[in-house]
């Protein structure tokens, strides 16, 4: 059997001035949106099904919709470094009941938070989403283990502990009362 890296890599992909980011980060996607963004007028980035991946990316690609004044979607599930990347756009929005954007700190190969990570994380938010819940983001960015994630949709928020397994709905928040979507 033949290994092959690039498999579950990020699909990228472009349709009018519309470009679709589905799967996880694997570092390398920023290079490619600049590239695509330097080519052809661009104005929403879709995000779909992604688990995130490497943080820098997340963050890089944040940076870059946001420099651009590019919008972004989420079409399904946008977690972890995905997050990062959704908040760089300009108007934010979950398309449907169901799409969620799952937010955490950063964390180690090893599965931990990694401690000095939060306090830029807890900077960077805010420059993207200045009407944030510093209530919420503080905990969520606390998080100690990677499987542990704050969950928003349009109509509902949750806390969940073990994966999706063991979660609690946090009482009378979402996306947007949370700071997050912009529409």
């Amino acid at each position: 059997m033949i290994f092959c890296p690039y498999a579950a890599s990020m699909e990228i992909s472009v349709t009018g001035t519309t470009v679709y980011m589905s799967g996880p980060v694997v570092g390398g996607e920023c290079d490619k949106l600049k590239q695509i963004i330097s080519t052809s007028p661009i104005n929403l980035v879709v995000l779909s099904n992604s688990n995130g991946g490497v943080a820098n990316t997340g963050y890089c690609i944040g940076e870059t919709i946001r420099k651009h004044k590019i919008s972004t979607s989420i079409e399904g599930f946008c977690l972890s470094s995905c997050s990062r990347m959704w908040l760089g756009g300009v108007t934010r929005k979950l398309d449907g009941d169901d799409s969620t954007v799952g937010l955490h700190g950063n964390y180690k190969n090893s599965g931990h938070l990694i401690d000095e990570s939060t306090a830029r994380l807890r900077a960077w938010i805010p420059r993207f989403a200045p009407g944030v819940d510093v209530e919420l983001m503080n905990r969520w960015t606390e998080l100690f283990y990677n499987k542990q994630m704050m969950y928003f949709y349009n109509k509902r928020a949750a806390l969940c502990l073990n994966g999706r397994n063991d979660c609690s709905n946090i009482r009378g928040k979402n996306v947007f009362n949370a700071g997050l979507a912009t529409q």
